[in-house]
């Protein structure tokens, strides 16, 4: 007797839930890994079996990222677990050559889930084909998370601006020079699309606006630490206190902080810098006075969201594995 989940001793497969034991049949020797770990002398405890079952992607893959072929899916452990075990066994099952029926289905878990397939994420690839861009170095050693946050934005920019080569082509140049990594090149992108759409070819450029709020952003990323999961009303308690404590709730990352500020204020403002506090303080205040309307594991299983349907716009709170909550996206409703 090996394996030990919350204080209870497993001798076999089947003592795990019907969840934990779809997503052992999900891996490549899975279920003989962990006979064998059952087998073995050594004892080893778990407290769950949620960290169980991370535990053996780890072992088994170096990684809790899992791609679903048969769909196909790319999809963090820590995001499968959060499906029902009925969604979770009609993925383990689906095949591309099941009924139209069932391909409905799927789709209804993959939008119950907020879950983007490899089909829809080609929108990427799509995009850089249509405006004949060459596929620049950030992208080589992207992340998962990367990949999904220059989707998001690739979406919000074709609802937001109108796009052309004229547009994308110095909006990229730009934004490859600004950036050290894809999700900061995907959000300098649409910073730049938000200033040529304000500025209209006028005075200034986005450097002097990056350079002007650079400022505002680094003083306002400071974020409490809560615990992963939270109730609304206890996530509402926790930025309630936060801001009473005289502190704004800090934006998950510069470029994430900036991004936000420059499409939520105006641009041709004579004082940016004054707009942009504006901004922050009338948002922290809407966000003391607002419960969240949704919360999920993210596709990269890297942080919990927390969504905020607010006036005209909404509103994404993180809370990443170190329990720090911060501000992550807060973007206009496209019209």
């Amino acid at each position: 007797m090996t394996i030990i989940v919350n204080n209870k001793e497993i001798e076999q497969l089947e003592q795990f839930s019907d969840k934990t034991q779809t997503l052992i049949q999900f891996l490549n020797q899975g279920a003989h890994s962990t006979d064998a770990l059952i087998q073995q002398s050594e004892v080893m405890t778990f407290t769950s079996e949620a960290q169980f079952i991370e535990q053996l992607y780890l072992g088994l893959m170096n990684s809790t990222l899992l791609y679903l072929h048969q769909i196909p899916l790319s999809v963090d452990i820590k995001k499968l677990l959060e499906l029902s075990t009925n969604d979770l066994r009609d993925l383990a099952t689906f095949s591309n050559r099941d009924s139209e029926t069932d391909k409905a289905r799927l789709a209804n878990i993959l939008a119950k889930y907020r879950l983007v397939d490899s089909a829809i994420l080609n929108k990427i690839a799509l995009f850089y084909r249509r405006y004949n861009l060459n596929y620049h170095a950030l992208g080589w050693g992207a992340s998962f998370h990367d990949q999904l946050t220059l989707y998001s934005i690739i979406c919000y920019c074709e609802q937001a601006y109108d796009l052309s080569n004229q547009t994308v082509h110095p909006a990229c140049q730009w934004a490859t020079e600004k950036a050290q990594n894809l999700s900061e090149f995907a959000r300098y992108f649409c910073l730049y699309l938000a200033w040529k759409n304000a500025k209209q070819g006028g005075q200034g450029t986005p450097d002097h606006l990056v350079e002007t709020l650079a400022p505002v952003v680094n003083n306002t990323l400071d974020s409490p630490v809560v615990t992963f999961e939270l109730q609304a009303v206890d996530l509402h308690n926790a930025i309630k206190q936060w801001h009473e404590g005289g502190n704004n709730l800090g934006f998950s990352s510069f470029s994430a902080g900036l991004l936000n500020i420059v499409l939520n204020i105006d641009l041709q403002s004579d004082d940016l810098v004054k707009a942009a506090n504006e901004y922050i303080s009338g948002l922290q205040t809407t966000l003391t006075n607002a419960l969240a309307s949704d919360s999920y594991i993210c596709q990269a299983g890297l942080c919990r969201h927390y969504l905020f349907n607010l006036h005209h716009s909404e509103a994404l709170l993180n809370v990443d594995g170190q329990g720090c909550l911060s501000l992550f996206n807060h973007w206009p409703i496209a019209a």
